[in-house]
């Protein structure tokens, strides 16, 4: 069941959030028996999101850590040990690590991988090559493209985009940005009008009629129609002072002095 304040907008975002919790919970019955989760440490407030811990309790999860190198302290009752990942190729490091330290141990545990939200040659290349990617029982896709934080907000929570676009030349998050339109028009219907300004944004449209024409007819989900009739596209360059402008609410205050983070803030007792 979506979270009642995300069906309460113009669009109803709960049925993404809904979309990717049961896609979730779908992959998690794959792993039959008790299971530990770890996380890649950008991912594990973002499908906090999508899916609540007592959720994850239901299908078998009695431990979640966050990714680190190292030997993992896993109890030996926990069955299956389930990495859920970035596809970036520092974390198959990591990754490898944690797996390497496993080996000898006994009872012996099944190890499962799934990349969000896609999978990567080159990732599953460094697993081979670190001499552990036959110890993966599972390697799934968790197509996860988009996190709804309110009824009118949803982010990729690509932090490092801007960089990899503009100063590594790297397009790689724009196929990823053209993922997650294709995917809200599946859900939403077919956009009508798209219009955009800067690099990116030109890049991502015609990624986007790429993709149009290999799927030629969108699959859109039963009983839904158009939602959306304008997509407007910015690319983060053509404005970069806004991000330094002071906020001026009651929530900007909070967030400039204790950090909100995925709809949530810490703040520590004295």
């Amino acid at each position: 069941m979506s979270s009642a304040y995300l069906t309460g907008g113009r669009l109803n975002v709960g049925l993404i959030q809904e979309q990717a919790r049961k896609q979730l919970l779908c992959l998690l019955e794959k792993c039959d028996g008790s299971k530990a989760i770890i996380w890649d440490q950008s991912l594990a407030g973002p499908i906090g999101l999508v899916a609540k811990y007592n959720s994850l309790e239901e299908y078998g999860v009695v431990k979640m850590y966050p990714l680190h190198g190292g030997t993992l302290m896993i109890p030996s009752n926990i069955a299956n040990v389930i990495f859920i990942s970035r596809p970036q190729l520092e974390l198959m490091d990591l990754i490898a690590e944690n797996v390497h330290g496993e080996e000898g141990k006994r009872p012996r545990k099944e190890f499962h991988l799934f990349f969000v939200p896609r999978k990567s040659l080159l990732c599953q290349k460094k697993l081979q090559n670190r001499g552990v990617f036959g110890s993966f029982t599972l390697i799934e896709e968790f197509k996860c493209d988009l996190f709804p934080f309110d009824n009118d907000l949803l982010s990729m929570e690509l932090s490092g985009s801007f960089k990899e676009f503009h100063l590594e030349n790297d397009p790689t998050c724009l196929y990823q940005v053209a993922q997650a339109i294709q995917g809200l028009q599946r859900l939403y219907g077919k956009i009508s009008k798209i219009t955009g300004r800067g690099p990116a944004a030109s890049k991502v449209w015609e990624l986007l009629e790429r993709l149009s024409k290999e799927e030629e007819d969108i699959k859109v989900a039963p009983g839904s129609s158009v939602a959306i009739e304008h997509l407007l596209l910015l690319d983060r360059s053509i404005d970069l002072l806004s991000p330094l402008v002071t906020q001026l609410t009651y929530e900007g205050l909070i967030d400039e002095i204790f950090g909100i983070k995925y709809s949530k803030v810490s703040i520590f007792c004295t």
